[in-house]
């Protein structure tokens, strides 16, 4: 059962559960519940099977029931059974509670899953308890046509049935409530309700052991009780103590014709008239969980044997009642809530947000969602686990709870992916001051596996609409908006977000269509030996020129590549076609150490399990030696410090290529990932380079701390961005010893670099030859 299936399995078994308990006698419910079982996981037979007959049965023809075959699946629990057009499938068996009877049932296939199995279990329950009830009513039936028969002997007897036909009414009624899907208040409602027109005109009450604190009972369901409940000691029952208390206590029936002579009787009770009252338990699973009560304020009030069983009887079916009404009322729960945070899941919310709406436009108000996602969450559970994570986002669902209004909702919609739904309100700066409670809230660092770990969160707002969906959709754009302004934000849905949704997805259908058909060009940029400004290699650059479009900026298409995962084949094409291009100017310009090729490498790719061979046969196809090839990482993909990470880069580095940290000094820098990874290059960032040629003391001695720290750690250093001749002698005073940018060259395609390796020194170029290895 996949997971849309599964979340109509409440509604299959209120449906069961209808079908069933509508059937006219046993033999009719076990067809139905036969036929319907086999259909709702689609198997292709069942039987009802009790010793060595069949009562009914589904999937074969009336004289080919494999009688024996049944039986002996039924005995074992599971076994194999011949299904007509198939052949032997797979079959189980699954006991009917308190009969000798199973429903075997048999799928050719895939074999059930455990949500499948639960939904079955749940179905013969019901079975169970329809055709016991059937049963009953059969044999009542058939006792109140004797009865009939000898008219004026029977009275008694007849009288004795009558009343038993009302508490199986009683019980259809409640079994009916169940199978309406109605709440759990509604079916203890019921209950008590039935009790009372029962037993006439005394006050009945369900009373039940209190959750969370399991030495007391609270009312669950009562009716004429309202008055002695308004007092505060009157509303709660310690277990072991007056009349429900003992009930529950000493698990029988307690009878008090005399309450004001009882040691323990309640001053509150007293002061309003009660004069008797019994107690029968009710049981769930085998345990005691509350008790039935009636009691009265008639005076002379003396229980009458009769009503004595009927309060004990009725206690016993709405025991089973109640047992149902609970599973039904868990599995609706667990369909409509998230398991692990325990907040309303994206089905129950949008159902929220659209009787919101319709409440909106009948007051006259308005509503609101605000759509979270948690920035850097991949990065808790690549670095701590998935575990952590787990905890951090329970812990994310208790503080969003808790920053809210009353009326508001919040509902986890999967992922790191959070929802809050505003209902009455008075406009989009509500809106916001809610989004800025969040924001407080989630501000102060979560302790997680003893880790304090800062989280912080997109928000996007929107208000109005007039369909869920659509009011979802524009917080969601919103949410977006807010990571791509720098995420830690929160946005306000504007109509002109939507159309940039719109064009950004368009980019992204043509950029799958330019990967596919290898569209995507390889411009270079050389890398220069600071020394004697000599050609030591080249990082290789995406291009994407776009037939409409023209030059479609990398910061555009690269992280769009991203969030697709396109950017695996996309960087696999940029990787082979530089590595070729490296190899064939080695080839025409020999060199007595080849030159570099740098080559960037995506977070998403390093995650990728295919990396280490894609590196493998990119030099392979390509002749390139593997000691030219420089694979640049960021700073970002290193602080996840998984044991993957370093896996593949170890890897990686084993086929001899080297690795260098891309933009080093702008992201999480930290020395334990130098020393733990095996890096042989620090590309210093542009902001560290930008400045040098003014004599700015501070960003020098940045500058400086990068060469220094590379050098101390016997790793070469690139600087980027260098736009000015002054920033390349001071950068080459400091100790670095390699450089790109501007001020040399900007990245341009193959043919241009090849025109431009092949000039003669001091024809135009700010670069000599022959090149500087590394």
């Amino acid at each position: 059962m996949n997971d849309a299936a599964a979340s109509w399995a409440p509604q299959q078994l209120a449906e069961f559960l209808g079908a069933v308990s509508g059937c006219h006698d046993e033999l009719h419910a076990a067809r139905e519940g036969v036929e319907r079982a086999a259909e709702s996981v689609e198997a292709e037979c069942a039987a009802l099977v009790r010793g060595d007959a069949v009562l009914a049965s589904v999937g074969w023809l009336r004289f080919d029931v494999p009688e024996r075959q049944l039986a002996a699946v039924a005995a074992a629990r599971e076994g194999l059974l011949d299904v007509p057009g198939t052949g032997p499938c797979p079959a189980v068996a699954l006991p009917l509670e308190g009969s000798d009877a199973l429903l075997v049932i048999a799928r050719a296939g895939a074999p059930f899953t455990p949500e499948e199995t639960t939904l079955l279990r749940g179905m013969v329950r019901g079975l169970a308890l329809a055709m016991r009830l059937l049963e009953t009513i059969d044999a009542e039936r058939g006792l109140r046509a004797r009865a009939n028969l000898a008219a004026a002997e029977n009275v008694r007897l007849l009288e004795t049935l009558r009343k038993r036909q009302r508490v199986l009414e009683a019980m259809a009624r409640i079994q009916r409530a169940i199978s309406r899907r109605e709440p759990l208040e509604g079916v203890l409602d019921t209950i008590v309700a039935a009790a009372g027109e029962l037993l006439g005109d005394d006050a009945p009450a369900l009373v039940l052991v209190d959750p969370d604190d399991p030495g007391w009972l609270v009312f669950a369901a009562q009716r004429g009780y309202d008055a002695v409940l308004a007092e505060d000691d009157g509303s709660r029952h310690r277990v072991g103590t007056g009349v429900t208390g003992r009930a529950v206590a000493e698990a029988r029936l307690i009878v008090v014709e005399d309450y004001p002579s009882m040691p323990d009787a309640r001053a509150p009770w007293l002061r309003h008239g009660l004069q008797a009252a019994m107690a029968a338990p009710v049981h769930e699973d085998g345990r005691v969980i509350g008790s039935l009560l009636l009691s009265s304020v008639r005076p002379g009030r003396v229980f009458s044997r009769a009503e004595q069983d009927m309060l004990s009887s009725f206690a016993e079916h709405a025991s089973l009642a109640l047992t149902d009404a609970r599973r039904v009322d868990t599995m609706l729960h667990q369909a409509l809530h998230d398991a692990l945070t325990g907040l309303p899941n994206r089905a129950l919310f949008t159902d929220r947000i659209q009787h919101a709406l319709v409440q909106a436009r009948r007051r006259g108000t308005t509503c609101g969602v605000i759509f979270l996602d948690l920035d850097r969450f991949k990065t808790v559970n690549d670095s701590l686990g998935h575990g952590a994570g787990d905890e951090l986002l329970v812990a994310v669902a208790r503080r969003l709870a808790g920053s809210l209004r009353s009326a508001d909702t919040a509902a986890r919609l999967g992922g790191d992916e959070f929802a809050v739904l505003l209902e009455d309100l008075g406009g989009v700066p509500e809106a916001v001051l809610v989004a800025e409670r969040i924001t407080a809230a989630l501000s102060t660092p979560i302790v997680i596996s003893g880790r304090e770990v800062y989280v912080k969160v997109s928000l996007g707002i929107a208000v109005g609409g007039h369909e869920a969906s659509e009011l979802l959709r524009q917080a969601d754009v919103a949410m977006y908006r807010a990571k791509r302004d720098g995420k830690g934000r929160f946005r306000v849905f504007e109509d002109s977000m939507q159309a940039e949704v719109v064009e950004r997805l368009e980019l992204e259908g043509e950029l799958l269509r330019a990967i596919e058909r290898d569209e995507v060009e390889v411009h270079y940029q050389p890398v220069i030996a600071l020394d004697g400004q000599t050609l030591a290699g080249f990082e290789a650059l995406a291009r994407w020129t776009h037939p409409t479009r023209g030059l479609v900026p990398p910061p555009q298409f690269i992280p769009l590549a991203e969030e697709n995962g396109s950017i695996i084949e996309l960087g696999r094409q940029i990787l082979r076609t530089a590595c070729r291009q490296a190899a064939q100017w080695l080839q025409e310009f020999p060199t007595a150490e080849p030159r570099i090729m740098s080559v960037n490498l995506s977070g998403r790719q390093l995650e990728d399990p295919n990396i280490v061979a894609d590196v493998a046969a990119a030099l392979a196809d390509s002749g390139l030696p593997a000691s030219a090839l420089v694979l640049e990482i960021t700073e970002t993909v290193l602080m996840h410090d998984t044991e993957a990470t370093i896996s593949r880069l170890t890897a990686l580095k084993a086929l001899g290529v080297r690795l260098a940290v891309d933009d080093f000094g702008t992201g999480y820098s930290s020395l334990r990932y130098l020393r733990r990874f095996p890096i042989d290059i620090l590309k210093m960032a542009k902001p560290f380079v930008d400045g040098l040629d003014t004599g700015d003391d501070e960003g020098r001695a940045l500058a400086r701390a990068i060469v220094d720290l590379a050098s101390s750690l016997k790793l070469a250093c690139i600087a980027e961005g260098i736009e000015a001749g002054a920033q390349a002698d001071v950068l080459h005073d400091l100790g670095c010893g390699m450089g790109q940018g501007f001020h040399f060259a900007r990245p341009m395609a193959s043919d241009a670099m090849t025109a431009l390796i092949a000039e003669p020194p001091g024809a135009g170029r700010a670069f000599a030859m022959p090149s500087t290895p590394i």
